[in-house]
């Protein structure tokens, strides 16, 4: 009995497989930053003044090697303050990220079907 395996085809095949698991980490990465910074703006504990603050927090996606980075900003000079001063009384970045990442990661295990 003869075995013969296309190697061109098998490799063509992986390849479409690798292709479409990259593009779902990365669509599923943009839903997650999204996400993130939707949470952080309806969750600000701060009351808004001019509503920047607010209005700049920014969730974010950058690709690192085979991997995606999913990240959340402030983009104004008083984020730092809120972040960090008054005991982090009004810190909402880094607690976004806390309260929300288990379920991230339990939404990545499915996606890559662990």
């Amino acid at each position: 009995m003869e075995f013969k395996i296309n190697a061109e085809s098998l490799i063509n095949g992986l390849l479409k497989f690798a292709t479409k698991e990259k593009v779902a980490l990365s669509v599923y990465a943009d839903i997650c930053a999204k996400k993130l910074e939707e949470d952080a703006k309806k969750n600000a504990k701060w009351i808004d003044r001019t509503g920047l603050s607010r209005q700049t927090i920014q969730g974010g996606t950058q690709k690192n090697g085979d991997g995606v980075d999913v990240y959340i900003a402030g983009n104004t000079e008083q984020m730092p303050f809120l972040e960090l001063a008054h005991e982090k009384k009004y810190a909402i970045l880094q607690p976004t990220i806390d309260k929300n990442k288990d379920k991230i990661l339990k939404g990545l295990d499915n996606l890559l079907g662990k």
